[in-house]
């Protein structure tokens, strides 16, 4: 097998009950472009699945956790920290409903290059998350950075989705980890609004697609003519708490806070509207009381 682009980088994958042809894809994609691939088991791995990662692969996965579920922060900070120990400078993040190509990791690293060679300070680079194929999901939305300027052939973004981000690890130590609190839901957006304020920056690679699987499908807003991501009850719940939980946060710009508060009053209703109404409205006003009294963790409550 021939040796990884960037000996430095590392990739590292959050489980929780994967497809197996999904993960499997995932790491023949990585074999020839990281040192080393991590796989954090946030739940039991189904016969399947330890199938898939128990193959005889020329670059085998570094098992980590024991399947119970820690949250995607505690993921990612686990990883990242495996890495630095390793001796990687970089580290790959990934989720189970990405689907990165043999080229994405090459590209990305090519990218971070040219971005600290033109002068800047990147904590993070991802690429273009698109809607995959025959999944029935929306794309996630990229929010442009403003005031800053497009350079080395990428874009700035207010966040890059944690699922396909290049981390800069020397950025990583100087921002701080992921908020472990949060579990689930904003931990990207808040991450990287903090890395801006730290002055580092945060960039997508637009040439390199990503397919992704936001959510579990989309919901039709009647007469509206908009698409939303389905997603169960906790999910809206988890995102209106942290939403609400970083209105508080002197990293993230009043701007920021004055749309996500807007966001979510309107997304409440449409979700109510789209999916049968008391479920979602209950969510996310559960979501607002719990970000409001800072009671954040894992998800306790329960929505039938």
């Amino acid at each position: 097998m021939s040796a990884p682009l960037d000996a430095g980088l590392a990739a590292g994958i959050v489980l929780f009950h994967p497809a197996p042809a999904l993960l499997e894809a995932s790491l023949a994609s990585l074999q020839d472009s990281v040192g080393r691939i991590y796989l954090f088991l946030n739940a039991p791995l189904s016969p399947a699945t330890r199938a898939v990662v128990d193959r005889p692969w020329p670059r085998p996965a570094v098992l980590l956790n024991d399947g119970t579920n820690l949250g995607l922060g505690t993921a990612y900070n686990r990883m990242a920290a495996m890495a630095r120990a390793d001796g990687f400078s970089a580290l790959l993040l990934l989720d189970q409903d990405s689907s990165p190509l043999p080229s994405m990791a090459p590209a990305l690293c090519e990218a971070r290059a040219r971005l600290i060679a033109a002068g800047e300070c990147p904590a993070v680079v991802g690429p273009l998350p698109v809607a995959a194929r025959g999944c029935g999901c929306k794309a996630p939305r990229c929010f442009r950075r403003g005031g800053a300027v497009p350079a080395a052939g990428a874009v700035p973004l207010e966040f890059v989705i944690s699922s396909g981000s290049l981390i800069d690890l020397a950025a990583f130590e100087a921002v701080g980890g992921f908020r472990e609190d949060f579990f689930i839901d904003a931990v990207d957006i808040e991450w990287c609004l903090r890395a801006w304020a730290r002055h580092y920056s945060c960039w997508m690679l637009s040439s390199v697609p990503m397919p992704h699987r936001l959510g579990q499908g989309v919901l039709r807003v009647p007469l509206l003519g908009l698409r939303l991501a389905r997603q169960p009850p906790f999910r809206l719940y988890t995102h209106a708490r942290n939403q609400v939980a970083m209105l508080r946060l002197p990293s993230v710009p009043l701007a920021w806070k004055c749309r996500a508060a807007l966001a979510m009053a309107a997304q409440s209703v449409l979700h109510a509207c789209a999916s049968g109404g008391w479920p979602a409205l209950r969510a996310f006003a559960l979501g607002v009381a719990d970000g409001l009294r800072s009671r954040l963790g894992p998800v306790t409550r329960d929505f039938g």
